[in-house]
């Protein structure tokens, strides 16, 4: 047929590949350890680096993968990169980290708009954010978003209990109405007697 026209068929094959690790001279067994590991190596970077920890589902480390590189004082973060790795390593959950190149442990505005999209993209996929880490260029300190704004790691349980809730009145107001017309259609079907017929 002259007209035929093909819509091509792909596979994906993704796969990960093993790059520079971190040594550290006590086991790396639980996302502490895992961020004092990764302070030390960031507070070093000249440009911010966004990274993942990915967790087991017993929060210990799995691996770790650099999301992005940016410029003194911002990098993109594109929310399908957080979770590529994660997906391929089988992660229950996953801790981001990023560093301030100017010292800074105050995190910015931008820092707080895409942790808010990190925890809402990861409840839907099933791999929670468990925080996310700014760590100071120099000093290697670290703070913790989730300490300091724990309003956005509880954005997303508020928003379903709202959603529940609004739910829940939607049903029990549906359920009225239903009864409200059984209640109706019942007294439009009562018996009527009948009159009798004239003669």
């Amino acid at each position: 047929m002259a007209d035929e026209y093909k819509l091509k068929q792909v596979t994906v094959r993704l796969c990960l590949k093993e790059a520079e690790s971190l040594y550290s001279k006590e086991a790396i067994t639980d996302s502490d350890k895992a961020i004092k590991v990764m302070a030390d190596a960031l507070r070093e970077m000249d440009r911010e680096y966004v990274c993942v920890v990915n967790l087991d589902t017993l929060k210990h480390p799995i691996n770790f993968n650099i999301v992005s590189i940016g410029d003194i004082d911002q990098a993109q973060i594109p929310i399908q990169n957080i979770f590529k790795s994660g997906i391929l390593s089988n992660a229950k959950s996953l801790l981001a980290i990023h560093n301030h190149p100017s010292g800074s442990l105050v995190p910015s505005q931008a820092d707080l708009s895409v942790t808010r999209r990190m925890v809402e993209a990861g409840r839907i996929m099933g791999i929670p954010v468990t925080d996310h880490i700014v760590v100071a260029g120099g000093s290697g300190e670290h703070r913790s978003i989730r300490d300091t704004n724990p309003e956005i790691f509880s954005y997303v349980a508020e928003k379903k209990d709202k959603f529940i809730s609004e739910s829940e009145r939607k049903r029990v107001s549906v359920k009225e109405k239903i009864a409200e017309k059984k209640s109706m259609i019942g007294q439009n079907n009562k018996a009527v007697p009948m009159k009798a017929q004239e003669r």
